[in-house]
């Protein structure tokens, strides 16, 4: 017989057996253990740029103690840190960075292992959000004219927002601390004195829940006569 062990642990199925014939004989016993074999369902992730994911079994999956995995990756160009595990591990973990300013797919195929006991592959698909990569900025202007961000060249992802906080200057007015999110950054700053004065905001970008590294923008502004 074919039998199916539904659950996480060994069970024991017992047979007793009784030859037949023109003599019967005396009845014996067939005891048959059948382990238990790892069903696990697809899953599905979202992290951000240079987060971790883990598996993690749920209720309805069937995972013995000492279930191992091995898997294959489909390598994703613009994703670093997918990488196949050809030797059995107790867990499946690894750090994505997306190289890109949009959302990213990592396929993994798995495949469970209990007790010598090989269970159906399931797929581990993990969507990587990109996080905003901006470089520091210097900006030169005349006292009372703005500057606004430019962000040309840098790794800016749709709908990106800045706060950002400010080393106040003492001898030049305009400057202000931003702390809800907005799409630009633009102010207009005075200097009161006769000597250039520099002004540096400290900028923090955030593109849904995924939070940048903090650049600098540094804003020298020159003085008029007056």
């Amino acid at each position: 017989q074919t039998l199916i062990n539904g659950t996480d642990v060994p069970q024991n199925v017992v047979y007793t057996v009784t030859p037949a014939g023109d003599c019967t004989g005396a009845p014996f016993t067939v005891t048959v253990t059948v382990n238990p074999m790892p069903a696990i369902g697809n899953k599905t992730y979202t992290i951000c740029s240079d987060d971790q994911f883990a598996y993690a079994p749920v209720a309805s999956d069937v995972v013995p103690a000492g279930t191992t995995y091995t898997w294959t990756v489909v390598d994703n160009t613009n994703v670093d840190g997918d990488l196949p595990q050809t030797s059995a591990s107790t867990t499946m973990s690894q750090t994505l960075t997306n190289n890109s300013a949009t959302a990213q797919t990592v396929t993994y195929t798995v495949t469970p292992e209990a007790d010598g006991s090989v269970g159906d592959n399931f797929t581990v698909t993990v969507t990587v959000n990109p996080k905003a990569k901006i470089a520091n900025k210097t900006y030169t202007r005349c006292t009372g004219e703005p500057f606004t961000l430019d962000v040309t060249g840098d790794r800016v992802p749709t709908g990106t927002t800045y706060t950002w906080i400010v080393a106040a200057n003492a001898n030049v007015s305009g400057q202000s601390t931003q702390a809800s999110a907005t799409s630009t950054m633009t102010q207009t700053l005075t200097n009161n004195t006769n000597v250039a004065q520099n002004v540096v905001y400290t900028v923090t970008p955030k593109s849904g829940d995924c939070v940048g590294d903090d650049f600098t923008v540094t804003v020298t502004v020159n003085p008029k006569a007056k």
